[in-house]
């Protein structure tokens, strides 16, 4: 992990102190800064793992907030809350891959590139970073670059209650 810019590490604490709604905004900017990302979504776990809920975006006219999804024995499911490794699909077949139909409808919006990033605590996925951008985002700098903001997202996973729908 990279140090933290001390102008970021700022807005962090503020971020922080604000509770979730600034945390999201925050990480929806400096995940979308990152080149070729044009939107960031975060995913909750519920409590009882029966759903998946969308708690934050940085897109809420096409994602919006409270979205609720079952938790289900798709490529997904198994691979966000099983096998906790993330999947990237960097083009049109790629996102199909793991997303099914829903990759068309992401396709018709202008994405072609998407990835879901398992947010782990304590051995359980609490919840999920998606990205979504150009096809061929996901080179080996971009990916260094989520890596480092990773552990950023996961603090939004530890305010009380935000898994709760």
């Amino acid at each position: 992990m990279s140090v933290i810019d001390p102008a970021i590490a700022g807005e962090l604490k503020a971020a922080l102190a604000a509770g979730p709604v600034a945390l999201f905004a925050l990480l929806s900017k400096l995940f979308t800064a990152v080149p070729g990302i044009r939107t960031a979504t975060f995913i909750a776990v519920a409590p009882d793992r029966t759903v998946t809920h969308r708690i934050g975006t940085s897109n809420p006219v096409d994602f919006p907030v409270g979205n609720v999804d079952p938790v289900n024995d798709s490529l997904w499911n198994r691979r966000m809350l099983h096998e906790q490794t993330p999947l990237i699909g960097d083009d049109g077949p790629g996102m199909v891959a793991f997303l099914g139909e829903e990759a068309d409808g992401l396709v018709a919006m202008g994405y072609g590139a998407c990835s879901c990033f398992p947010i782990v605590i304590g051995g359980e996925t609490r919840g999920v970073v998606a990205l979504l951008g150009d096809a061929g985002t996901f080179i080996r700098s971009v990916l260094d670059a989520i890596d480092t903001l990773l552990p950023i997202a996961a603090l939004t996973f530890t305010f009380r209650g935000i898994s709760e729908r």
